[in-house]
C-alpha cells in the first residue's frame, strides 16, 4: 500500500513537472516565432498602421478639395460662355 502511494505520489509530481517545462517550452516557442514575424516584418519593409491612416486622411482631404475646385472651375466656365454668348447677341443686336 505504501509503494503504490509512494509510486502515485512520484507520477503526480513527475506530471506535474512535466507540465512546467511543456510550458516553457511553448513559451520559448511563442518568443521564437514572435521574433522571427518581427523580423520578416521589418525586412519587408511595411507601413505602421497609424502612419498609414494618416495618409490615407490626407488623401481624402485632397480629393475633397479636388472635388470642389472641378465644381467651382466649371460653373465658372458655364458662367463664361453666358458672358460671351451675352456679349455676341449685345454685338449684333448693335450692328443691326
Amino acid at each position: 500500500m505504501v509503494d503504490r502511494n509512494k509510486i502515485l505520489s512520484d507520477l503526480s509530481k513527475f506530471a506535474v513537472d512535466a507540465m512546467s517545462t511543456f510550458s516553457g517550452v511553448k513559451e520559448e516557442i511563442e518568443t521564437i516565432v514572435s521574433l522571427r514575424v518581427n523580423k520578416i516584418i521589418k525586412k519587408m519593409n511595411l507601413v505602421k498602421k497609424d502612419e498609414f491612416d494618416a495618409l490615407k486622411k490626407m488623401v481624402q482631404k485632397v480629393m475633397m478639395e479636388n472635388e470642389k475646385l472641378k465644381k467651382t472651375s466649371s460653373r465658372s466656365a458655364k458662367s463664361k460662355k453666358k458672358t460671351l454668348k451675352k456679349k455676341k447677341t449685345i454685338k449684333k443686336k448693335s450692328k443691326r
